[in-house]
């Protein structure tokens, strides 16, 4: 195993919606959860799995639930986990609250373009990002098999415009969509994770893209309640990466974009 591990991309809902939350994901996705989204089981994986550190990541559905959803989220905070608050397009005090990250001791900002009802490449969602800047990185859902609102190339697109913005397109580029990742994402100046994506390509395909795109900007994930760390270490070892490829995606990259400790 490497010297250290970072979860880039899980997810810990509030105890008194944790159940349904999980339940909408694997009705979405048609995928069966490893857990029921619950915090305790997310920090019983990653103490029995030696996970240093956690980033847990949270999206508002609606404006009203930003402030929130981000006090929830820095709730959380630990020696060993790490927070991604949320934004929405439509939520009226944003200059305030990307200031108050910071006091809320956020690393970064976490976005389901799906779930949050906007196209990545709306005008709102651009004027967002702007606000954002270089300021945080901006973990993003990318790709979809049901609507075409989260592609790849319109995160490239927002890239072109944006380029000040530092991202992570989640699930090595694009969900179900990697032949699109490939063409617009991969190899580009943009983070990709691991999460949701290598457990569903041949390993061989994994590593390619992976190895494409360059192992100093690709981060490990689970979607924890989705998977579960023993399971998505099963995917990696599978991918035959030289140690020091492991190193970096493990933990390395995430410890310097996030400048952990």
């Amino acid at each position: 195993m490497p010297e250290k591990i970072v979860d880039i991309h899980a997810h810990a809902f509030d105890d008194k919606i944790a159940v349904k939350a999980t339940e909408n994901l694997h009705h979405y996705y048609d995928i069966q959860p490893a857990a029921d989204g619950r915090l305790v089981h997310l920090t019983e994986s990653a103490k029995k799995n030696k996970i240093d550190k956690l980033v847990v990541c949270a999206t508002a559905t609606k404006p009203k639930q930003v402030q929130m959803i981000n006090d929830y989220v820095s709730s959380l905070l630990s020696e060993h986990i790490v927070g991604f608050g949320t934004l929405h397009c439509d939520f009226d005090e944003m200059d305030a609250e990307i200031n108050r990250f910071k006091e809320l001791g956020l690393s970064g900002i976490k976005f389901h373009p799906i779930f949050q009802g906007f196209k990545i490449d709306d005008d709102k969602a651009m004027q967002m990002y702007e606000k954002i800047g270089s300021k945080f990185p901006v973990l993003i859902h990318v790709g979809d098999k049901n609507v075409k609102d989260a592609t790849p190339g319109r995160l490239a697109s927002v890239m072109k415009e944006l380029p000040q913005v530092t991202f992570i397109a989640a699930h090595l580029g694009g969900y179900g969509e990697w032949e699109e990742a490939k063409k617009y994402l991969i190899g580009k100046n943009v983070y990709i994770d691991t999460s949701s994506s290598i457990r569903f390509l041949p390993p061989e395909e994994s590593a390619a893209i992976i190895r494409a795109h360059g192992t100093d900007r690709v981060l490990f994930g689970t979607d924890y309640p989705l998977s579960n760390h023993k399971f998505e270490f099963e995917c990696m070892k599978k991918l035959n990466l030289t140690n020091d490829e492991y190193e970096k995606i493990y933990w390395k990259n995430a410890f310097q974009l996030l400048n952990l400790k």
